[in-house]
């Protein structure tokens, strides 16, 4: 068998690598070309996941903890309408000094006034006022929060992920 000069053999290896290379470079154009706008590639999977989550009854779980010595500070407003029924009865128990005139002069005369006033009324109040907190925790506060997926703005999303939007 003769034998190949080792340049013989090793001509095809330079076109072999080149036409690598070049296959290389054109599968990274159309995957760059893809990718340009990623949101096009996800917005299908995202569609159809955030149409599940919003048939679905799962929620997300979180505990927010407030540590000790946190500063507190709110203002509440109140504007409340309230009607207080009064239904009382209002004892009056005293003396009073009537002057009657004469014609010999102005007299006094002691009255003993006894008497018992029903109050029934309907009074409206309006209770209008801001009301101030400003403390610092004691302890430390552990709030859950439960936020069911369906009350996400699931839709606000999907339309956000559509391209020429």
């Amino acid at each position: 068998m003769p034998e190949t000069a080792p340049h013989a053999r090793a001509r095809w290896i330079a076109p072999a690598a080149l036409a690598a290379a070049l296959l290389s470079l054109a599968l990274n154009g159309v995957l760059l070309w893809m990718l340009r706008s990623p949101e096009r590639l996800a917005a299908p999977a995202l569609e159809r996941a955030a149409a599940r989550l919003k048939t679905s009854d799962a929620k997300l779980k979180y505990d927010v903890r407030i540590p000790v010595g946190t500063p507190v500070h709110f203002d509440i407003p109140v504007d409340e309408r309230y009607i207080v029924k009064l239904n009382t009865t209002l004892p009056i128990n005293t003396v009073i000094n009537l002057p009657v005139s004469t014609p010999l002069g102005t007299r006094s005369f002691r009255v003993p006034v006894r008497a018992n006033i029903p109050l029934r009324q309907d009074i409206p109040v309006h209770l209008r006022d801001t009301f101030r907190l400003r403390t610092r925790t004691e302890a430390e506060i552990v709030v859950p929060m439960q936020i069911p997926l369906r009350d996400l703005p699931l839709d606000e999303l999907a339309r956000s992920l559509r391209p020429d939007e």
